[in-house]
């Protein structure tokens, strides 16, 4: 406990950069039942096998795909290289792939690793990327096309939808590790399942908005297909295997499979309102603030704030407990509004940023008197 109590809880509310957040208590206790199952030995642990194929199943409920396939990850970037992975044993002779330039940074670990080639694509003037230079930028040599929904930075969705009508002959690939558990639960918000036609696969998280534990991600595909391209036969065991990683934590699984059936559809859906809610009431009270300003109107809970002086104000916000981080591409603060965020801890923060704000402003007006003198 005194090694814990070095860093921060998320139950005092000022993690505000975290893509997690405090996993459920039903989570916690399914890790524990299966904390020494490798699911990786299907021949000793076969009950895993049918936790994990519930809750594949579950996602194929909420992405309308009931031929879905796949597996849970360690998280979003072992998702996006084994679905990259996958793209590489259908078109082995293609070695370009087209990612916006927002994109997570796994996507390049993945080029590095299966010596892809990277064309980097646009993005418009709401930081989603631009369909049009993806289009452009199709080849015969295109091995995959990359969108997000829910970029890393400001929770941007891409136009899905409208990339998806061109990549007929190339894979695509949605990384949705952050909004898959917010975009099918909210109302209004684009389409990001197996309904789009040329859709390959999908990236999403639990350890994010699902509430489970560290580490899990999932990788989901199309069909059983994808993963059968995978599959491997190692000499000394009597199954064969489809998994970039080799032992995998059975108490993961069973966290995943615990939070999906104590929240359900309606819990997640609740989860996600409360969030955006939250995110419109910070936004609302930044909005009051002289000198503050959004990046852009955000679409998810995630929300980048423009202030005179970023550095000096998120060296301030540390020093009075804050946990954010500064994005250096656009020069903001980020603020992730997980469900631990809180209408009170909003507030509290807000009432700091705009301290820290004006003080800054005095000070420049002191100077540019000074200087006038």
């Amino acid at each position: 406990m005194q090694l814990r109590n070095k860093d921060p809880y998320f139950s005092n509310g000022k993690i505000l950069s975290s893509v997690s957040t405090k996993p459920s208590d039903v989570a916690l206790d399914a890790f524990e039942i299966f904390s020494d199952v490798n699911a990786l030995d299907s021949h000793i642990f076969s009950g895993i096998q049918g936790v994990e194929r519930d809750v594949i199943g579950w996602f194929g409920r909420i992405l309308k795909n009931s031929e879905i396939s796949g597996y849970i990850t360690t998280g979003g970037t072992e998702a996006n290289i084994t679905a990259l992975w996958a793209a590489k044993k259908i078109y082995p002779k293609r070695n370009e792939i087209i990612v916006p330039k927002s994109a997570h940074y796994s996507i390049q670990k993945a080029a590095d690793l299966m010596g892809l080639k990277i064309r980097w694509a646009g993005i418009d003037n709401r930081f989603r990327a631009d369909p049009n230079d993806i289009k452009k930028k199709i080849n015969g040599n295109t091995l995959a096309v990359v969108a997000t929904a829910g970029t890393s930075a400001l929770g941007v969705i891409d136009p899905v939808e409208e990339i998806n009508e061109f990549c007929e002959d190339t894979f695509f690939h949605v990384d949705a590790a952050f909004g898959g558990f917010m975009i099918p639960f909210l109302k209004g918000y684009p389409t990001i399942d197996f309904t789009l036609k040329n859709l390959d696969s999908i990236t999403i998280d639990p350890h994010k908005m699902g509430i489970s534990l560290i580490p899990a991600g999932s990788v989901l595909f199309r069909d059983n297909s994808y993963l059968k391209r995978l599959e491997l036969c190692p000499p000394y065991l009597s199954f064969r295997t489809y998994t970039l990683s080799g032992s995998r934590s059975g108490g993961s699984i069973a966290s995943v499979w615990a939070a999906i059936k104590y929240y359900g559809i309606g819990g997640y859906r609740k989860i996600a309102e409360d969030c955006i809610k939250n995110t419109k009431f910070l936004c609302n009270e930044l909005g009051e603030i002289k000198g503050v300003s959004l990046i852009t109107e955000p679409e998810l809970n995630i929300v980048g704030i423009k202030v005179s002086g970023p550095d000096r104000a998120y060296r301030a916000l540390k020093r009075r407990g804050w946990k954010i981080s500064l994005d250096s591409d656009t020069n903001s603060l980020r603020i992730v509004v997980m469900p631990h965020v809180t209408e009170r801890v909003i507030r509290e923060f807000v009432s700091d940023l705009g301290d820290i704000v004006s003080r800054g402003l005095q000070k420049n007006s002191r100077i540019l008197r000074k200087s006038f003198s």
